[in-house]
């Protein structure tokens, strides 16, 4: 089974955040969150900007396409 969104786990690693964490981000429980992060349910587009801007705000270079869709692309075409 392949890795959902592998760079946004992978700033969420650098970052020390859980998905507790997270969930309290982007207004959703952790239970939520995981469902999310593990492909059983979508992302808003709100969460998607919350989470790029977070991320953006601690200095990291990222895009939406970067954090949530290019890895299924990759999978794809890799």
């Amino acid at each position: 089974m392949a890795v959902t969104f592998p760079e946004l786990r992978a700033l969420m690693a650098k970052h020390g955040l859980n998905q507790e964490r997270m969930g309290e981000l982007i207004g959703n429980t952790y239970v939520t969150f995981g469902k999310k992060l593990n492909g059983n349910s979508e992302f808003t587009f709100n969460d998607m900007i919350v989470i790029k801007d977070y991320f953006l705000s601690k200095g990291e270079t990222v895009t939406i396409d970067a954090l949530f869709f290019n890895w299924k692309f990759a999978k794809v075409n890799g």
